[in-house]
């Protein structure tokens, strides 16, 4: 919830992808190995979080 909070906050879309790779890569090390997650997805997901904040 930190990530996406923070990634709504952040003004530069260059600090959005920071906030978002930060996130992908915490996900993945929560998934099983082989697992495909694309930083657009991430994106996504916390777009579709905000809606339900």
């Amino acid at each position: 919830m930190a990530d996406m909070r923070a990634y709504h906050a952040a003004q530069d879309d260059n600090r959005r992808g920071e906030i978002a790779v930060g996130a992908r890569h915490m996900l993945l090390d929560h998934m099983p190995n082989g697992t495909k997650l694309r930083v657009t997805e991430v994106k996504e997901l916390f777009q579709q979080m905000r809606s339900l904040a």
